[in-house]
């Protein structure tokens, strides 16, 4: 299977990091959010790697290369028009994904704990899918979230930052196939800008079912301003000093 990437975006929020690196490139305990992600990937056993660069994407090509420093392959596909919703990225892929049943999609600027992926890959099934966390309690994981409303099967009813309905949040990380590509067209007939939780919404209102995967419990962040990183680095700090003899929440 195959995993793409979302590290296009310019992180405007992001200011003063984002303004001489790629938000992907900044750091959590030391380590790239990119290179954190790759290694998720790389440990859950996905080792082919597409990822959409955009804004100052040169440095994130020098950084990881081919991936073989990693133990993955990596390949690039590049957004001019990055400052798009991020549909516009993911439909850049496009050509890499022919012939791939399904792919995961996960967004450049999340951080993921090992368990996520290896969940979804185990009990995901052959359905479209959208990581979701009934219970967040952390502020990058609550602050400007995707709300989702899923039903008792876990179908996804209705999605958006300002439904007045919901019961789950979005925590950035898919399971979908090539169908993704035709509501990216579909959308785009209509509007320039199209945002994958608007894919979401068409696909699963109009074309067919995408499901939660509940994955509360499990830690991953949304990283949009320098309050989460500091959050983050602090809260990853104090967990990585208690980590001996936890091997169900291991940080790297």
């Amino acid at each position: 299977m195959r995993a793409v990437i979302l590290a296009a975006g310019r992180g405007a929020r992001l200011h003063p990091y984002s303004e001489s690196i790629p938000k992907s490139l900044i750091k959590v305990l030391g380590k790239p959010l990119l290179e954190n992600t790759i290694l998720v990937l790389k440990r859950a056993g996905i080792k082919d790697i597409t990822i959409v660069i955009g804004y100052l994407g040169d440095q994130i090509k020098k950084y990881l290369g081919d991936g073989r420093s990693l133990g993955v392959r990596i390949n690039y596909c590049y957004n001019q028009n990055y400052t798009l919703e991020n549909a516009v990225s993911l439909k850049e892929a496009e050509g890499e994904l022919r012939g791939e049943r399904r792919f995961l999609l996960l967004m450049g600027d999340h951080y993921f704990e090992d368990g996520i992926i290896e969940s979804i890959l185990r009990e995901g099934g052959d359905r479209i899918l959208l990581c979701i966390d009934r219970s967040p309690s952390h502020p990058p994981q609550i602050k400007d979230a995707t709300k989702v409303l899923v039903d008792g099967d876990n179908r996804i009813i209705d999605i958006g930052k300002d439904i007045r309905v919901w019961n789950a949040v979005d925590a950035g990380l898919f399971m979908l196939d090539n169908s993704i590509f035709g509501v990216i067209h579909t959308l785009e007939a209509e509007k320039p800008s199209v945002s994958i939780t608007d894919c979401i919404k068409y696909l699963t209102q109009r074309v067919k079912p995408v499901y939660g995967f509940d994955i509360s419990g499990h830690l991953w962040f949304d990283i949009d301003t320098p309050q989460d990183i500091e959050f983050i680095n602090t809260f990853l700090g104090k967990m990585d000093a208690k980590r001996v003899g936890r091997d169900s929440l291991t940080i790297y």
